[in-house]
């Protein structure tokens, strides 16, 4: 039912449900700060003050 609602194909509904269940593994304040450092990498990125590879590894390491 809420596929034909939503308009979105069977592997966006899967692809939902597998990120709602990543969910339980994070707080919300560790979201939140996950989101932030990625807004900073990508001004970063775009400014030329980082490589967004290098960036990325940084933050998936650190997390």
């Amino acid at each position: 039912m809420f596929q034909k609602c939503s308009g979105l194909k069977p592997n966006q509904i899967f692809l939902i449900s597998k990120y709602k269940k990543q969910l339980l593994y994070f707080t919300e304040s560790e979201l939140e700060d996950l989101v932030k450092e990625l807004i900073d990498l990508d001004y970063k990125s775009k400014n030329g003050l980082i490589d967004i590879e290098i960036g990325l590894k940084a933050i998936l390491c650190k997390n």
